[in-house]
Formats: C-alpha cells, structure tokens, sequence
C-alpha cells in the first residue's frame, strides 16, 4: 500500500499575515531533514495505526520525501491584500537581462502547472 501525507508547516495563531506565515513554513520545510521528516511520519503512524496492531519499524519499507515548497506560494487574500496584487505579480515577473522569472509565484497562485506556464511564458520573453 501507498500512503501520501502531507505535511503543512506553518505559523499559527502567531498573529501574522498569511504572507509571513506561508514564507515561515516553506523555511520549516526546506529546512527539515529527512531524518525529522522520517521521525514524524513513524510516530503518526504507529499512534493512528498501533492499536490496529501496526509497527512502522516492521511494516514500512521505504520513505520518499517531497519537499516542493510551491504549495506555500502565495495568493491574494482579499481580506488583507489591495486590489494592485496582480500589478505586483506582473511587476514581479520581469525578465531582468537574460534572466527571466518562471515559477508558480510568477503566477500569483501555488500550483505546479501554473509554474509550467510561466516557464513556458519566460521562454518566449527571452526569445523576443
């Protein structure tokens, strides 16, 4: 059997900005190592799975870690953030030189096939 788990570290209850608490969590993430990302998923898994006679040092037999930190992209939040977000987005993406910005940030939003897109786009403002 395959498990995925997701692990979403953050800033909670710390009284800042989403935008301070997705950057505080993609530094957890990045930061961790696997023998912390290993320790934490044995341990959740013998506690919610124990009592039904699971042991993770007998019945796991392998461990890959994905630490894509795309998920913390940031989204305008319209609670917090003023109607110029997409200008900051679009100023944000800039090519610079030869140097174009491609990633799901450039994007505005947190998904793996938005930063295909602006790779794509970032490729064509180079060629021009």
């Amino acid at each position: 059997m395959v498990l995925h788990l997701v692990h979403v570290p953050g800033a909670p209850n710390s009284g800042l900005d989403a935008r301070s608490q997705f950057g505080i969590g993609a530094s957890k993430l990045l930061n961790m190592t696997f023998a912390e990302f290993e320790e934490r998923i044995r341990e959740e898994l013998d506690r919610m799975l124990g009592p039904g006679g699971f042991d993770s040092a007998r019945d796991i037999a392998a461990i890959t870690v994905n630490r894509w930190p795309h998920g913390y992209g940031y989204v305008a939040n319209s609670l917090f953030d003023g109607d110029n977000y997409a200008d900051t987005v679009k100023l944000a993406r800039q090519t610079c030189g030869r140097v174009g910005i491609a990633n799901s940030d450039a994007a505005g939003d947190a998904y793996a096939h938005l930063a295909i897109d602006q790779a794509e786009r970032a490729v064509r403002e180079l060629l021009r």
